[in-house]
């Protein structure tokens, strides 16, 4: 078929054309008739083609094309009788580039024609892939550029659009692509960060409705929140500005403006009263933490979408005129870039599909207001990249592995061929199962268990070494409030990339002596020695055999072993709940009693295994275990709880409540309070629609406000607030009752 067409004459392609209307019903082309292409502008001189718009034969259709705003594809395109066209108009002759957006299987091939006449041939790779086809020769007038298949044919051949570009405009377009792409070493030798859709669109972790806007950000506990990222040895964070809706946890001035100038009557209160995500960036930086945002369009958002003037045909055709949505894009993320400068180190647009086709080059300058060396990121879905005017991967379910064109071990992460060739390669992946974000109010935490360590593990040891960061995503509830389990996945993360680091000793900890019968040890060469001077009490278990080694099972949220440092000690191997977390050393000089030689904390409340195996050197020693434990669950009718007020108590319930009982209150300013030493705390109680308001201090200070009231039927032990990641020591807690019938305590819970 290639040969035939190659001989084929002006008028003979006419008639050829012809001849496949004849046998199907052709669709004109959408939009502009000719397109008329841009032969002057210096910059964002890419023209684009969308094979959604073009005229084609009726087989072939748009991929999902009532998806919102989205436009994808083109499919259906399976016969040598198919073609998709376009009619353009050059005001003078040139050649163009043709790069084709094009996934068909590998060796496919594809001819284009101009005017009736062969051009160039390209062949397909198998993957969706932005291939350069060739030049193409345009006269000055009206053009049809027309594409069909050559060749043996196998499966569809999607097709998302070909861009042109003048021949003689390439060098200094590659020359803007380097000059505006910005140094991404930071984020390709981060082994890892976190990724939270939090904002106003969150809901809390009970059965309760959402905070206002106003109330969820004043409510945050940002130096909670920096501590949790620290524990979790993230070296980044990307928190959505915009997701489940366009409202803002930050006071920007351009959202509410544009609706209000469009028409929109008063103001819609899109933005928050609090800089919640400026706090968050600036307490990030402070340690050392790096900070970027993830931004969503807004195109669900009644409150917004409908001011942006967005065509409601582009995802049929990828036609229309969207300079309302540009323009406001812009003036939002201009207004972003200048309040947050260098605290704001990256940009991650999602639904690149719709922005595609867009001025991007002058998107990227608007995009790096207030920080040059910003990094930028379009999500391209399944597609190619969008757009050169960008510095990373998207990689939404991605976890770093190796892609088409992915850099190779000890390379700088930056793809060196295929779909995303010049962007760092970058993982985006749920850490949760069931979504990105806490959206609906139904919507719970569902952790993928402490074997997910060993993904998380697997995934760093595979990426890393390519210099391939991965953003692992964590649902996060209205209050901050994590999960137990992400948090132990996590630690065994970190312990596998950073060197073992020991944490201050928590109160109400265990001592299991070396001795200790539920220790089991395995292998020959264990032996026990007594009367020890410096051991804990006296004794200690050693072996000089390469591979024995010894596990404990416990129930606590930690565990501490402990054993002398010497000169002729050698490295052991661990594993926490069967997940192989790395190997550490227990050398040391002079003999040292007593040392922590591995530490796990941060582990989930419940029942785990540690494992220690002898790797090398003369000799392997225990001398005790440390185990953290769970937390410790106060009933209202604990002593340690101080009522102050008028409060009443009620027994024998029968309706679910812990023990049976609670207490509750009717006035205002009835507060109870309790001194405890721990970490964190968590306070539960029922919820029903007579509950009523409370304000949270801790230490003295006001840190959030409760609202306990629920139309459905009355819920006992639900989640009213809880902290993690408080500094170890004593902490006041005092929960007092500001509005509403009344309010229930019904337990709280400390973290050691």
């Amino acid at each position: 078929m290639k040969h035939a067409l190659a001989a084929l004459t002006a008028a003979s392609m006419i008639a050829l054309m012809s001849g496949y209307a004849a046998a199907q019903s052709v669709v004109p082309q959408a939009g502009p008739v000719p397109q008329v292409l841009d032969q002057t502008s210096t910059t964002d001189n890419v023209q684009v083609l969308m094979a959604s718009a073009a005229a084609h034969t009726s087989d072939i259709t748009t991929f999902d094309p009532t998806e919102g705003q989205k436009n994808f594809w083109i499919q259906g395109f399976t016969s040598a009788s198919d073609y998709i066209s376009w009619q353009v108009s050059a005001q003078a002759a040139s050649s163009y580039q043709l790069t084709a957006l094009v996934n068909s299987a590998a060796g496919q091939t594809f001819a284009v024609s101009v005017n009736g006449s062969p051009a160039i041939t390209f062949t397909a790779d198998g993957v969706f892939d932005k291939i350069v086809a060739g030049n193409i020769n345009l006269s000055a007038g009206v053009n049809t550029i027309t594409i069909t298949r050559t060749g043996a044919l196998s499966g569809d051949a999607l097709f998302k659009s070909i861009e042109l570009l003048q021949s003689s405009a390439i060098s200094a377009y590659n020359a803007r692509v380097a000059a505006a792409r910005s140094d991404t070493t930071w984020l390709s030798q981060a082994p890892y960060g976190v990724m939270f859709s939090y904002g106003a669109w969150g809901f809390p972790d009970n059965v309760g409705p959402a905070k206002s806007l106003n109330q969820q950000a004043a409510d945050f506990d940002v130096p909670t929140f920096v501590n949790k990222i620290g524990n979790s040895g993230a070296s980044y964070v990307i928190w959505a500005i915009s997701w489940w809706t366009y409202h803002m946890d930050t006071p920007l001035a351009s959202p509410d403006a544009i609706v209000t100038a469009a028409g929109g009557g008063s103001s819609p209160g899109l933005t928050s009263s609090r800089d919640l995500i400026g706090e968050v960036a600036a307490a990030l930086h402070a340690k050392g933490i790096r900070f970027g945002l993830y931004y969503h369009t807004g195109d669900d958002d009644p409150a917004w979408w409908p001011y942006q003037n967005y065509p409601t045909g582009f995802s049929a055709t990828g036609i229309g005129d969207r300079r309302t949505f540009i323009k406001n894009w812009k003036q939002v993320v201009t207004e972003i870039g200048n309040r947050y400068g260098t605290n704001l180190d990256a940009f991650f647009f999602d639904d690149g599909v719709i922005y595609y086709p867009s001025p991007f080059e002058s998107m990227e300058a608007a995009a790096k207001t207030g920080n040059p060396a910003r990094l930028i990121s379009y999500n391209p879905y399944i597609l190619p990249r969008f757009t050169d005017f960008q510095d990373v991967y998207f990689g939404e379910d991605h976890y770093g592995e190796p892609q088409t064109g992915s850099a190779p071990a000890g390379g700088a992460g930056i793809f060196v061929s295929g779909p995303y060739q010049g962007l760092l390669q970058h993982g985006m992946y749920m850490m949760d199962a069931n979504d990105w974000g806490v959206n609906p109010g139904s919507r719970s935490i569902s952790d993928r268990g402490q074997s997910w360590s060993q993904n998380l593990i697997s995934a760093y040891q595979s990426a890393h070494p390519r210099q391939v960061p991965v953003s692992w995503d964590i649902m996060m509830f209205e209050d901050g409030t994590l999960d137990d389990m992400d948090l132990n996945n996590f630690n065994n993360l970190r312990q596998v990339v950073y060197p073992l680091t020991y944490e201050p000793i928590p109160t109400g900890t265990t001592m299991v002596d070396d001795t200790n019968a539920t220790i089991t040890y395995s292998g020959t060469g264990w032996a026990t020695v007594t009367g020890r001077s410096g051991e804990y009490d006296g004794t200690l278990h050693y072996t000089s055999n390469i591979g024995d080694s010894f596990s404990y099972t416990f129930n606590g949220t930690g565990l501490d072993v402990i054993g002398p440092t010497t000169f002729n000690a050698g490295a052991f191997s661990v594993t926490v709940d069967g997940v192989a977390i790395s190997n550490y050393s227990a050398v040391g000089s002079p003999y040292t009693s007593q040392q922590v030689i591995y530490s796990a904390r941060h582990l989930a409340p419940g029942s785990h295994t540690v494992s220690l195996s002898m790797v090398n050197g003369t000799y392997f020693q225990l001398d005790a275990l440390r185990v953290i434990p769970n937390p410790v669950t106060l009933n209202d009718t604990d002593a340690s709880l101080t009522y102050t007020g008028s409060w009443g108590y009620s027994s024998n319930r029968g309706a679910g409540d812990y023990n049976n009982d609670v207490h509750y209150a009717t006035a205002n300013g009835a507060s109870v309070s309790t001194t405890f030493t721990g970490t964190g705390v968590t306070v539960y109680g029922p919820m029903d629609p007579q509950q009523g308001t409370a304000n949270i201090l801790v230490d003295g200070n006001q840190v959030s406000t409760v609202q306990a009231t629920y139309s459905g039927a009355y819920t006992p032990q639900q989640h009213y607030w809880g902290i993690q990641a408080l500094a170890p020591g004593t902490h006041t807690l005092s929960f007092s009752k500001t509005g509403g019938d009344h309010r229930e305590i019904d337990k709280i819970v400390i973290a050691p």
